[in-house]
C-alpha cells in the first residue's frame, strides 16, 4: 500500500546503504573512487502528481494538448552525479519534499484505488474466504512505474469490476478465474494472456486505449 515517485525515488537514492552496495557489486577497495550518475527523465506526469489534483489537471490538459499537435510527450532528462556533493544535495532536498506526497493528487488517486480494491477484497471475504484471498493476491498486479504501474492499476480494478462481481456465479468459480487471469497478467506483461484469460471466463476483453500516431519526416538521402 504504497506508491513510487520521484520524491520516493530520490530518497531511495540518497540513502548511505545504497553507496555502500553499489561499492560491493563493483567490488571497490578503500582506495577506488567509485563515480555514480543517475539518469532520471521525470515527465508531466510525474510534476503533476505531485500538485494538488486542481493544478495537476491544468499540468495533464497541457501536456495531452502538445499530444493533439502531434509532439512527444513533454519530460526533462536529467543526469544527477549522486558521488558529488551537488548531485546528493539535489537528491536530499528533493527527498526533503515527502510531506508535499499527503496533499498530492497522486496520494488522493492511490487512496482511492487502495479503498476500492480493500471494498472488493472485504465483500468478497463476506461470500467466501478464498474469493476474498484471491482479490488480495491481486495486489500483486501493481509494481513498477510509468506505464507499467497504470497498467496493472487498470488490470486489477478490470479485474475486480468483472470477475469479482459475476452475478450467479458460485464464488468457487469467481476465484478459479481471478487466480487464472491473475497468473496470466503475471506472466505476459504484453496483456493479450490475460485478454483470453479473461474471455474464457465470461468477462469482457480489457479496452483498447488510443495511442497517437506521429507521423516522421524522411530526411532526404541526396540521391537524384
Amino acid at each position: 500500500m504504497a506508491f513510487d515517485d520521484i520524491v520516493r525515488v530520490a530518497a531511495l537514492k540518497g540513502r548511505a546503504s545504497r553507496a555502500q552496495r553499489v561499492r560491493l557489486e563493483v567490488r571497490a577497495t578503500d582506495e577506488d573512487i567509485v563515480k555514480v550518475y543517475d539518469h532520471f527523465k521525470p515527465g508531466a506526469a510525474e510534476f503533476a502528481a505531485l500538485l494538488p489534483p486542481a493544478l495537476s489537471r491544468r499540468v495533464t490538459a497541457w501536456d495531452r494538448g502538445r499530444q493533439a499537435r502531434g509532439l512527444a510527450p513533454w519530460a526533462l532528462p536529467l543526469k544527477v552525479g549522486s558521488h558529488s556533493v551537488f548531485g546528493m544535495a539535489s537528491l536530499r532536498l528533493l527527498a526533503s519534499l515527502r510531506w508535499l506526497r499527503r496533499r498530492s493528487s497522486r496520494f488522493a488517486e492511490e487512496q482511492a484505488l487502495i479503498e476500492r480494491w480493500l471494498a472488493a477484497v472485504e465483500t468478497g471475504t463476506r461470500e467466501a474466504w478464498t474469493l476474498g484471498h484471491e482479490l488480495a493476491l491481486c495486489g500483486r498486479l501493481i509494481k513498477g512505474y510509468g506505464s507499467t504501474n497504470e497498467r496493472g492499476k487498470d488490470n486489477l480494478l478490470h479485474m475486480t469490476d468483472h470477475l469479482a462481481a459475476q452475478p450467479g456465479v458460485v464464488p468457487a468459480v469467481r476465484v478459479q478465474a481471478i487466480s487464472a487471469a491473475r497468473t496470466a497478467a503475471l506472466a505476459d506483461d504484453a496483456g493479450r494472456a490475460l485478454d483470453a484469460a479473461l474471455v474464457a471466463h465470461g468477462a469482457p476483453a480489457r479496452p483498447i486505449k488510443a495511442q497517437p500516431i506521429r507521423w516522421m519526416k524522411r530526411k532526404p538521402t541526396g540521391e537524384a
